[in-house]
């Protein structure tokens, strides 16, 4: 090698791709397009409507078997002659009314301690259209038209949390048609 060399290395490089594979960002847009659609479709099956007992009752039909909340009064306590065992699981059945509109309850498990007549409750659950659990069941005072709601929950309102005039409009407007005009 002459003085005025070097060892330098002229011949061609080949091109080495060392950043990300095109397909990457691809997966993360497919990703993120199924968490969006996957949320979507979460809340939109998820989701439950609020509805008082007269228009649930005139919406039964549309409802179907969706759940959803049902707010009414109680026109009874649920007394032990209104709570059986069938099966391995147990059952009350009492009838709630909001606005004169009387729909017919079948709730599983024993109602919370502040259940009382009167008392204004929501019930989450959904409409059914058929014989009850026990089919020879007559509610008193109840519709009885072979239409009952199916509840699985039942929230009693019980502190100062909500507004009061909701609160005392829906104990009004949940009490037996006698009852309200006296």
């Amino acid at each position: 090698m002459d003085k005025g060399e070097t060892d330098i290395d002229l011949t061609p490089r080949t091109n080495e791709k060392t950043g990300v594979p095109r397909w990457i960002p691809g997966l993360i847009v497919l990703v993120i397009a199924l968490a969006i659609v996957g949320l979507i479709w979460f809340l939109s099956t998820n989701s439950q409507s609020f509805l008082e007992a007269d228009k649930a009752f005139a919406q039964r039909e549309e409802l179907g078997d969706k759940r959803f909340q049902l707010l009414g009064s109680p026109t009874s306590s649920a007394a032990s002659d209104q709570t059986f065992i069938i099966g391995e699981n147990e059952y009350t059945f009492f009838t709630i009314v909001f606005d004169g509109v009387y729909v017919d309850v079948v709730s599983r498990g024993t109602p919370p301690d502040l259940f009382d007549q009167g008392v204004p409750v929501v019930l989450e659950g959904n409409w059914e259209n058929g014989p009850l659990p026990i089919a020879e069941y007559v509610f008193p005072e109840g519709a009885n038209d072979n239409w009952w709601f199916a509840a699985d929950r039942i929230l009693v309102k019980h502190d100062n949390d909500y507004r009061k005039d909701r609160i005392d409009d829906a104990e009004d407007r949940g009490q037996p048609e006698q009852s309200r005009d006296s």
